[in-house]
């Protein structure tokens, strides 16, 4: 282990976390019956039943980019009236068809998140020591 990995340990352990409340999931807007009069059970079905041809989706975390990156695929999604997540599932989509891209892809992956970790650490310890010194 290094120094600097022994001095961000240290800083951790002396760190005090706040405690966050969790945030309310309930809607707080229903729609009001005399809208829902206008469709009757096999509307609804017929609904359903189109929504099941659809694909399923989740909800990701927040995704976290190299700034020039950012705005590059922002612009280009956005002058393609598509957005960022939509690309990102089109691109693995095809990525996955050609093994020999998706490696080339994991490789840059692998190089650039080892980048992201260090600046990461470096940030960390900035701002711990930064807190600590007077």
């Amino acid at each position: 282990m290094t120094e600097q990995d022994n001095l961000l340990d240290r800083l951790r352990q002396n760190r005090i976390r706040s405690n966050v409340t969790k945030p309310d999931d309930q809607l707080t807007e229903t729609v009001p019956d005399s809208n829902l009069e206008h469709y009757n059970n096999n509307t609804l079905l017929d609904l359903k039943a189109q929504l099941a041809q659809y694909p399923e989706t989740n909800r990701h975390s927040a995704i976290v980019l190299d700034k020039q990156l950012d705005i590059q695929l922002t612009r280009y999604c956005k002058e393609h009236k598509i957005t960022v997540e939509t690309f990102l599932e089109a691109a693995w989509t095809l990525a996955h068809s050609n093994p020999q891209l998706l490696e080339q892809i994991t490789d840059s992956a692998i190089l650039r998140y080892k980048s992201r970790k260090e600046a990461g650490k470096l940030r960390r310890l900035i701002t711990m020591l930064s807190k600590h010194s007077p």
